[in-house]
């Protein structure tokens, strides 16, 4: 049993490395990082030693053993769903809010209280699903505790969708005026792992005294707000030229600028493989909670070497190619037809009534 645990925590430290590293290099230059539920500080002596880290956790002994980790680190034993450090002044420039099921009390409170740099880098362990599972009950990150229906098809809903539709547009109004720069997920065990890169929007730019109102708006010119309206449908799922008319330009346009503007080509790649990776992320929950035919797609496509349908064979020739079919074909004339009723009567398929000649 042990060694199975010890296992597990070695999986489970791989997955968490795996998605802070891709985001973490989008941190602000100057700035501390903010660790609670540091544990034994397993996150930070791998990620965070060159930076300085203030941390907390409640656990005494584990601060005492994070510290003699992290020399140079503040870790203070405090309760991490509240800010453990009233009075700090040092900006931040990453917080990693590792805890055991809910993070978001302790985000709220980082947030509230403390300074940060902009961009600045985001992580979050979630276990609510696992509560969804257990007790049809989990708690929002807004702190209000949800009751699910008692209904199976019900939790699998928002239990698949609790990213989606539950956690990130919360966050994505919590923080406002700063908005989403990139972000990257995993789902696993009933845990959902999450990073994001946020930065504070630019003010708006104050009216000059007696400045004239700009002239309206002309609808059909493809211009920055157009091209972001374009780029958020394709990000929802809809197709080029759908988004495009539903913008008030014509699909012509939206190619052209693709063309033209390299950057923008770019920009309606990664727009759509949002849209499939969301799909995508569908589909595995749908998998996960026992909806068989998405099982199988997933299974089909992601392992085919192990997994496909029998029912489904594709004939090939050599090397790939179409297969080459023969006939041969033996076209008979009068001097075969005696022969050949000989050998019919020889072998006793047919035989003559001498009654009837």
């Amino acid at each position: 049993m042990a060694g199975q645990q010890q296992k597990q925590q070695h999986v489970d430290i791989h997955r968490k490395l795996s998605i802070r590293k891709p985001l973490l290099e989008h941190a602000a230059s100057t700035g501390a990082f903010f660790v609670p539920f540091i544990g034994d500080g397993d996150i930070a002596v791998e990620l965070y030693k060159d930076r300085q880290v203030y941390g907390a956790d409640l656990d005494k002994k584990r601060v005492a053993k994070a510290k003699r980790r992290l020399p140079g680190a503040t870790i203070v034993p405090a309760d991490c769903d509240s800010w453990p450090f009233p009075g700090l002044e040092e900006p931040f420039a990453l917080a990693d809010f590792d805890a055991y099921s809910y993070p978001y009390d302790s985000f709220r409170a980082f947030w509230a209280n403390a300074q940060v740099e902009s961009p600045l880098v985001l992580f979050f362990t979630d276990a609510q699903r696992q509560a969804m599972e257990r007790t049809y009950h989990y708690r929002s990150p807004d702190g209000q505790k949800v009751a699910i229906e008692r209904d199976i098809n019900r939790m699998r809903e928002v239990y698949n969708f609790y990213w989606l539709r539950t956690v990130l547009p919360w966050f994505e109004e919590f923080i406002k005026p700063w908005r989403i720069v990139t972000s990257k997920k995993y789902l696993r065990g009933g845990i959902l792992y999450w990073g994001v890169v946020i930065e504070r929007a630019a003010p708006e730019k104050p009216k000059k005294a007696g400045r004239k109102e700009p002239k309206r708006e002309n609808r059909k010119k493809f211009d920055a707000t157009k091209k972001e309206e374009f780029l958020q449908l394709l990000r929802e799922g809809k197709r080029r030229s759908t988004a495009a008319r539903a913008v008030g330009v014509v699909p012509e346009t939206v190619s052209r600028h693709a063309k033209r503007y390299p950057a923008f080509a770019d920009a309606m790649s990664r727009a759509e493989t949002e849209a499939d990776d969301q799909v995508e992320d569908a589909l595995f929950e749908a998998a996960r909670s026992g909806n068989v035919t998405a099982q199988q797609v997933w299974l089909y496509n992601r392992r085919p070497e192990r997994w496909s349908d029998r029912r489904n064979l594709r004939l090939t020739g050599e090397k790939g190619g179409p297969i080459q079919v023969e006939q041969n074909v033996k076209v008979f004339g009068p001097e075969d037809l005696q022969p050949a009723l000989e050998a019919l009567l020889t072998s006793g398929a047919i035989h003559v009534n001498p009654d009837k000649g």
